[in-house]
């Protein structure tokens, strides 16, 4: 009697995730990169700041031209 051989299962490996590299930076530039990430940082908060700023804007304008208009043709 025949009898097949058993094939042994390749076993397959997961690809290696490549590490990030590190480079060493000189101090400054690290002080550099901080500095310039807490200015975009402020300027960030100034930009939400200033567009939660344009709609009470826009809304204090709508109801000021409301009572205007409304106090025209009451006169």
């Amino acid at each position: 009697m025949v009898t097949a051989k058993k094939v042994a299962e390749k076993k397959t490996k997961a690809p290696a995730v490549p590490k990030e590299p590190t480079f060493a930076m000189p101090q400054e530039v690290k002080d550099w990169i901080e500095r310039a990430s807490s200015i975009m940082k402020h300027q960030q908060g100034e930009i939400l700041r200033l567009k939660q700023e344009i709609v009470e804007l826009k809304s204090y304008k709508k109801w000021a031209e409301h009572r205007i208009l409304r106090s025209d043709h009451e006169e």
